[in-house]
């Protein structure tokens, strides 16, 4: 069974992602993940730029969001 990470944020989670998404998934690639989630807080700006890397990377990219109450 292959671990997956299922709750990573990027750079566009203002104070809590210090990553761009086009390095996370590359970070993701290189270790061997089949597939990378990429869970920002507030909105899914950097689901485009994942999609893109994890296309030329050749791994699955999920997309979620975590809403704020």
């Amino acid at each position: 069974m292959a671990y997956v990470e299922l709750h990573a944020r990027s750079s566009f989670s203002l104070l809590r992602g210090g990553s761009d998404p086009e390095s996370l998934g590359r970070a993701a690639a290189q270790v061997g993940l089949p597939a990378f989630a990429l869970c920002d807080r507030g909105g899914v700006y950097g689901s485009v730029r994942l999609h893109m890397t994890a296309r030329e990377a050749g791994f699955r990219a999920l997309v979620g969001c975590e809403l704020p109450m």
